[in-house]
């Protein structure tokens, strides 16, 4: 069996292409659907984009704050938080490291600019994830400890109330008011 050289391939393969054309195959079919159209006025007979609306309204925002993030670090980045209907949308830098005084005066260079990373970016869902903590919980061996009027915590009561098997222990919900 003689092989194929790629040119003779292209050939070949260019050949059936104009072929394909010349007899008007589906494809060349499609393809002449989009002609462009003669429209006269295009102010009075533009297509409706109503569509596009929601696309421009995607990042659409109420309100904005800044707020200072140090999840268990000590950058103490100043990020920007977009509103919408009362709920965080989304988190970006604040690109204004330079102009950021403390209460002493001391001025952040602005060589820090932009500055955050993906933990403070993130911290919309550390608010409304599922797991979040929704109400307020104290370990129930602390809360019988207390119940019980804080006696003495004798090697006998570290047992009784868990406080030597910390990390065992389960979470009583309680009221805001306690």
């Amino acid at each position: 069996m003689k092989q194929l050289s790629r040119r003779t391939f292209l050939k070949l393969a260019g050949g059936a292409t104009a072929a394909g054309f010349a007899m008007g195959s589906p494809a060349v079919l499609a393809l002449r659907r989009f002609q462009p159209v003669a429209i006269g006025n295009r102010l009075e007979d533009y297509p409706s984009r109503d569509w596009e609306i929601v696309y421009r309204d995607q990042y659409g925002y109420d309100d904005s704050f800044t707020f200072v993030c140090s999840p268990n670090n000590t950058h103490a980045c100043r990020l920007r938080a977009f509103t919408r209907n009362g709920i965080v949308t989304w988190i970006e830098q604040n690109f204004d490291s330079g102009n950021i005084t403390d209460i002493e005066g001391n001025k952040v260079t602005a060589h820090w600019n932009p500055r955050g990373c993906e933990k403070g970016l993130s911290m919309d869902q550390r608010v409304y994830g599922t797991y979040r903590l929704q109400h307020p919980m104290i370990r129930q061996g602390w809360k019988q400890w207390a119940d019980d009027g804080f006696p003495e915590l004798t090697p006998e009561n570290r047992d009784k109330y868990l406080f030597t098997d910390r990390g065992h222990d389960t979470f009583a919900r309680v009221s805001w008011s306690n």
